[in-house]
């Protein structure tokens, strides 16, 4: 995939403001090399309303061919309610899977009246916001507040993980046309310097990532869409 980048503020660009829907895309995974990027895997993410209740999945794992060297899966849950347009978390679930052994398993639960967050049930944090976001459903309310407070530069979530609660900031970087598989997409640059994550959300995709890049450690990993249906 290559990129263009224009610099344009986004306070130039008016968007029309769509209420969140269910939809299903399919990404392509790959990883950074001395030979570039290469495709070792794929990931599917899905969204479901109803009855002002969100269900987000996700679903990463390696292709076939590369098993044998990296057997790598993980699933993530979010679900929350949709309350005067608004998204209101109440649980995270991850499962992450190498080879034959669990490598990471625990589940979140947020009590926004509360003021509160468990981890596993066991461990509590104690939170002064009721916006208290998961590190899957941080690309629902970026796609809802950026429609929302399109001239805004930056937002700031509190993303819950089972390391605690802690503020982060998504900074809108302006727009940028990307090519994946020869198909120009507008799109609007956002990053996380502290997640060490950049990502693209498309208008045309109600706003959700067609191209996520995540840095974890010395790995660079990229999410390039390859289906997306509504």
């Amino acid at each position: 995939m290559k990129r263009f980048f224009t610099i344009i503020f986004i306070l130039l660009y008016t968007l029309p403001v769509h209420s969140i829907s269910s939809y299903s895309a399919s990404y392509d995974l790959f990883t950074q090399t001395d030979l570039g990027y290469i495709k070792f895997g794929s990931a599917k993410y899905k969204l479901q309303l109803g009855n002002n209740v969100y269900v987000f999945s996700s679903n990463a794992t390696t292709d076939l061919l590369w098993r044998a060297i990296h057997d790598y899966s993980v699933n993530e849950t979010s679900i929350g309610l949709l309350e005067n347009s608004q998204l209101i978390g109440n649980y995270y679930k991850i499962t992450e899977t190498k080879g034959n052994s669990i490598s990471d398993n625990y589940e979140i639960h947020i009590y926004p009246n509360e003021r509160y967050v468990s981890l596993n049930n066991e461990i509590i944090w104690e939170i002064n916001s009721s916006n208290i976001v998961d590190a899957l459903s941080v690309y629902l309310n970026i796609s809802e507040d950026i429609q929302k407070d399109p001239n805004k530069k930056v937002f700031s979530y509190q993303i819950v993980d089972k390391k605690g609660v802690h503020q982060r900031e998504f900074v809108i970087e302006g727009f940028e046309t990307i090519i994946i598989d020869n198909k120009e997409f507008e799109t609007i640059r956002i990053a996380c310097p502290k997640l060490s994550l950049i990502f693209n959300v498309s208008k045309n995709h109600n706003f959700m990532p067609v191209s996520i890049n995540k840095t974890n450690g010395k790995n660079n990993y990229r999410f390039t869409l390859k289906d997306y249906n509504q």
